[in-house]
């Protein structure tokens, strides 16, 4: 199986439940420093859209 992130790029997936469960991790991370505010929404964006992705390979 494989997903495309925003960027582009082929993510091959060789574990579906554990790939959903790590991208479901990451799209909540943080820093705890605000001034890394920006990069935090975009990595939460970039993460939100894998785990969606992902997601649909489950349902498909």
């Amino acid at each position: 199986m494989k997903v495309i992130d925003l960027d582009g790029k082929e993510i091959i997936v060789t574990d579906l439940e554990l790939a959903i469960m790590q991208a479901d991790d990451y799209r909540h991370y943080r820093h705890a420093d605000p001034s890394f505010k920006t990069l935090d929404e975009g990595l939460q964006a970039y993460w939100e859209d894998v785990y969606q992705k992902l997601r649909g390979l489950r349902n498909e």
